[in-house]
């Protein structure tokens, strides 16, 4: 890790303490999604920065989840823990599902395979109203109570479900970590890179893409199930298709192909979101006012974030704190060219 990035993990520890004594009821529960939506991200950067396969349908694996999670505590009556684990084991089986189209097409037609089931989704997820509650959405009924010593307010009980998701997110991310930087982490990017000869090498194409796909959509079941922690609801029109986009622009904008690219994406997305609604509310200063009112809508402040962003740093805004080595072989004598 260079300088830049340790400020920026001590910038993000400080924010993560300090934040939630400062904030009220509302925004400690906004703030918390935002920790969460990091899960949704890294699930995406998984598949494409690691695996190297475009998915743009990664919404859907996070209603997946926060459905598979409802119906546990609710109606099978497990455990809260149990019901997010069951949550995020029902999306990455769906995940290797679909990551079974990735055997024999890849690129912009998987690409395509993942759109094609996020748009479907919603109007498939109203026919099942056992599992997603149809058209209404499902409430939950369960309630997550934290201990008696902990506190009985609002905001103790939003402290309480912010430090169980906090908690899940960092475990989250620490498997996550040492998973991409094991063998069959070695394995995803040889994929990746290169798939004919990762399989020269012993690569088993099949077992990895597959793999691939269920950890990522695995993780992003979590975020979906962590959800319902902090809202107890879930309907499918929370996740249109667009929602899916928004995902994976949020992963290349922080960076792909690192754990950090992910944190960075969500940081600066909600870090301008924020700005832009700051200016927005600026008024008196004539046409200069009649434009800065558009940084009050969310997805114009992304969108031009993205583009920008794009054109500044290719590689992602993690691209910033990685040091590229360029290493030179040395010329042998035989090479060098008279004068």
């Amino acid at each position: 890790m260079s300088p830049l990035s340790w400020i920026g993990a001590l910038l993000a520890g400080a924010w993560l303490i300090v934040m939630p004594l400062t904030s009220t009821v509302t925004e400690l529960r906004q703030n918390t999604q935002i920790v969460i939506m990091v899960l949704a991200v890294l699930g995406v950067n998984i598949a494409t920065g690691y695996g190297g396969m475009i998915s743009l349908g990664h919404g859907v694996f996070v209603a997946v989840g926060s459905f598979a999670a409802a119906y546990a505590v609710d109606d099978m009556g497990l455990p809260w823990l149990l019901s997010i684990l069951a949550g995020a084991a029902v999306a990455g089986a769906v995940g290797a599902l679909v990551g079974l189209p990735a055997l024999r097409i890849k690129g912009i037609h998987l690409a395509l395979v993942t759109l094609g089931l996020a748009i479907v989704f919603q109007p498939l997820a109203k026919r099942v109203p056992a599992f997603s509650g149809g058209v209404s959405g499902r409430a939950v009924g369960a309630e997550m109570v934290p201990p008696e010593w902990f506190g009985t307010s609002r905001w103790a009980e939003g402290l309480y479900r912010y430090l169980i998701c906090l908690a899940i997110v960092a475990l989250a991310m620490w498997v996550t970590h040492n998973v991409v930087n094991s063998r069959p982490g070695r394995a995803m990017r040889a994929i990746r890179d290169n798939d004919t000869a990762a399989a020269v090498y012993g690569v088993n194409l099949v077992a990895t893409r597959v793999n691939t796909f269920a950890l990522s959509a695995s993780l992003a079941g979590l975020a979906g199930a962590l959800g319902i922690v902090l809202v107890p609801f879930t309907s499918q029109e929370s996740y249109p298709f667009q929602e899916s986009l928004v995902l994976y622009a949020t992963a290349v904008l922080g960076g792909l192909g690192s754990l950090w690219g992910s944190v960075l994406g969500v940081a600066i997305r909600e870090v301008f979101s924020r700005i832009g609604e700051f200016l927005g509310g600026v008024s008196g200063l004539g046409p200069v006012g009649e434009f800065l009112s558009l940084l009050d809508e969310e997805q114009f402040v992304f969108g031009v974030l993205l583009v920008a962003l794009t054109f500044i740093f290719p590689r992602g805004l993690v691209g910033m704190f990685t040091r590229r080595r360029e290493v030179q072989a040395p010329r042998s004598p035989g090479n060098r060219t008279r004068a």
